[in-house]
């Protein structure tokens, strides 16, 4: 991915739908984003950007069975465009809809990197996202991507792009865990999965955090990307998400730690997910999920 300076490409993919969640609201975060002017501020920061078509679902589900059905279409859509744009050396922004979208991006990618790469992937959430179907309290399809990424849950997920796992353990990273259940905690440490629960973060600062995540991830990935759950970042940062969790991660402190954290040229992007515009406030939240895109791409 390594390019000159003034040949910086990005392409921007907005996921606009939020079925895969109880509240359906974040579906607007690609026009929130849009509407603040993303584009232009990254051109600003010499990146030559294109934004294609935002992805909606061409129905309306009725029933679980069709709310599955509509997200592995998206993903799938969503999937086919990330490949291409890997494959094509850009570098990707990918701005939800719930997390669910995170089965298509890192799929996409997988698929995009030359035959013998393997995928890295930080994982920054409030939640483990490790429940397949059997697990899973609620059903809903933002509580499982980690584990369809890890080749683990519904198959028609875990197979979009490739029957083989998207990340294996020893190349995921999750940071910012506080809420979570057994079941996931279970499937995770008993792959091997590196967690930095918040006690960890509080404990050692968020850029340590991050620096040790990415030498962990890098050990054996060739690539890596950053996939964000806003609501890894504490209430009072940024209110305007679909699950918010107290005692989160400072809004400062991780655009500081993406700032000082040298992600090198085998970054290639950053999904932010669960913008939910109707519970922010003057735009806090998407102003800061600008913040960490530009710092991630700094």
């Amino acid at each position: 991915m390594a390019q000159h300076n003034n040949q910086k490409r990005v392409q921007i993919i907005g996921y606009a739908s939020c079925y895969g969640a109880q509240d359906p609201r974040c579906e607007t975060g690609p026009i929130a984003l849009k509407n603040l002017q993303l584009q232009q501020q990254l051109a600003d920061a010499n990146w030559q950007v294109s934004w294609s078509a935002d992805i909606t679902p061409t129905r309306a589900p009725e029933n679980s069975q069709e709310t599955l059905s509509v997200i592995i279409d998206n993903c799938k859509d969503l999937a086919r465009q990330t490949r291409q744009a890997i494959s094509q050396d850009h570098h990707i922004i990918v701005i939800g809809g719930d997390h669910s979208c995170a089965i298509g991006t890192w799929s996409g990618v997988h698929k995009g990197l030359p035959d013998d790469s393997q995928l890295g992937l930080i994982w920054i959430d409030a939640h483990m996202d490790s429940h397949t179907m059997h697990s899973s309290p609620s059903g809903a399809i933002h509580g499982m991507p980690v584990a369809c990424l890890l080749g683990h849950g519904e198959k028609s997920l875990c197979e979009i792009e490739s029957e083989l796992p998207k990340v294996l353990p020893e190349n995921l990273c999750l940071i910012g865990i506080r809420s979570y259940e057994p079941e996931e905690a279970e499937l995770l440490n008993r792959l091997g999965v590196r967690i930095f629960y918040m006690d960890d973060v509080n404990k050692l600062g968020l850029t340590e955090v991050l620096t040790q995540a990415k030498a962990h991830i890098s050990k054996n990935s060739s690539h890596f990307g950053i996939s964000l759950d806003l609501d890894a970042i504490d209430p009072h940062d940024a209110p305007g998400v679909g699950s918010p969790e107290s005692g989160g991660l400072s809004g400062a402190a991780l655009i500081n730690a993406l700032q000082n954290t040298e992600l090198n040229e085998n970054f290639v992007g950053i999904e932010i997910t669960e913008l939910n515009s109707s519970r922010d406030r003057v735009d806090k939240t998407a102003r800061l999920a600008i913040e960490v895109i530009l710092a991630s791409l700094s």
